[in-house]
């Protein structure tokens, strides 16, 4: 009854879940089409920064002027012959009218308010700022993206879409720009220009602009629909989580007793595994000690025997480590031997094998290895020690004694091979290398 109750549960789980998704997401789509609404305005009645101007720049010879009223501006002008294609209009500054203007790139529509008395079309222009292409000398290095309409009264205002300007093909060709490079960009507009067209015939007339007016969304449709997308996404990932874990736990009822019978019993391995290797393993170092190195000796024993491979035996002892107890006390002391086995074990290899033998005494079995390849790691191994801090009190040295293993021999006497070479370090001197040395017999 308890598993029908729990599987019950999990379901209406789910479609709570789902349920929830479906609100927000119908609140999301009916927010955006009903609200978020991004809109700046530009009244020219009363906005400061707009400027009369006619193709007299340019060395022609028409002339404007320019009036406002309590609900827009109206500019009467007379185009006149002198230059090409006579024009006259207006400039709107936004921003600081070069470098910094106005992001028109995320507005959906764009509204514009004029009403012509006279006969022709009309360019709007976006003049769009580019790092790559702007010239602070020079007004016209601003990109012209354009359009050009016919006013008419009866589709007042004039709408457009950012997708509808494109960049004027002369301003391309007079800057002798890539045309992959100057394509449309309305991120920052800091100049809007509204002139009379192309065809606009010679003689009197007048532009009435009352304003400009864009308008979008706060949030795009596209990062809209990705999020709602993500969000069932994620929903669902939530939902087949649960589910697993459901069916996991479900799994993990019915296996009980046979975990907890694996769990003893893998316990008791570590137990017995951590046992073993406590056993072998000295307690401060962490490197073998005389137990753990028998079972590596034999082992080597046997390989030399059975295929001549060489096998050295390196004992080094720690300099003056009697008086260095003395002096700052066993814990220092222990800190040296702890550092050094360190030093020494990202020195060697990993198939030799590092031995505490006793107190501040140490061996390294070289597997492999001959004596004269042992002297020069015991060599490089002195010097590492002697140039390493090992602790902050002093200069920590240690004496090497080395021995290759004969076949079929005692250990007793490679040991002891060793140990005198080792006593010939110390009598020389300390802080040095000594071999012993040994006729190998022929097979």
């Amino acid at each position: 009854m308890s598993r029908i109750m729990e599987k019950i549960y999990a379901l209406f789980r789910m479609n709570i879940l789902i349920f929830a998704l479906l609100t927000v997401t119908i609140i999301a789509l009916f927010t955006y089409e009903n609200g978020l609404d991004d809109i700046y305005l530009l009244n020219l009645s009363k906005y400061p920064y707009v400027l009369a101007v006619t193709d007299s720049a340019d060395g022609g010879a028409s002339a404007i002027d320019m009036i406002r009223t309590d609900s827009s501006i109206v500019i009467d002008y007379e185009l006149k012959e002198g230059y090409a294609y006579p024009y006259a209009g207006v400039k709107i500054l936004l921003g600081d009218g070069k470098t910094k203007g106005l992001d028109i790139s995320h507005y959906d529509s764009i509204f514009v308010w004029i009403k012509p008395r006279g006969e022709g079309t009309v360019r709007l222009y976006m003049r769009g700022y580019d790092a790559t292409f702007y010239r602070p000398d020079d007004e016209s290095s601003l990109k012209f993206n354009e359009i050009e309409f016919f006013p008419l009264e009866e589709t007042y205002p004039a709408v457009f879409v950012p997708q509808e300007f494109r960049v004027a093909s002369w301003w391309v060709a007079h800057n002798e720009i890539n045309v992959h490079k100057a394509r449309v960009d309305l991120s920052n507009v800091p100049l809007i220009e509204i002139q009379t067209g192309t065809n606009a015939p010679l003689g009197y007339g007048t532009l009435e602009i009352k304003g400009l007016c864009f308008k979008g969304k706060k949030i795009r449709k596209d990062d809209l629909y990705v999020a709602l997308v993500g969000l069932w996404f994620i929903t669902f990932f939530v939902i087949l989580v649960i589910r697993m874990f459901d069916y996991s736990r479900e799994r993990a009822a019915n296996k009980k007793k046979r975990e907890e019978l694996e769990k003893n019993l893998k316990a008791l391995e570590i137990e017995k595994s951590e046992y073993e290797k406590s056993s072998k393993e000295d307690a401060l170092t962490g490197c073998l000690n005389r137990a753990g190195f028998s079972s590596v000796l034999t082992r080597e024993q046997e390989n030399l025997s059975k295929t001549g491979s060489p096998v050295s035996f390196i004992m080094l002892d720690i300099d003056h480590f009697k008086n260095i107890n003395d002096t700052y006390g066993h814990s220092v002391g222990d800190e040296v031997l702890v550092n050094l086995t360190k030093l020494i074990q990202g020195k060697i290899r990993n198939t030799d094998a590092l031995v505490r033998w006793g107190g501040e005494e140490f061996v390294i079995l070289c597997s492999d290895t001959p004596i004269q390849n042992a002297q020069f790691l015991a060599e490089k191994l002195r010097v590492a020690i002697e140039k390493h801090k090992i602790i902050s009190q002093q200069q920590i040295t240690c004496s090497f004694g080395i021995a290759e293993m004969v076949p079929d021999e005692d250990p007793k006497k490679l040991f002891e091979r060793a140990d005198k070479a080792l006593y010939a370090s110390k009598e020389n001197g300390r802080n040095r290398v000594t071999s012993a040395t040994f006729r190998r017999t022929s097979r």
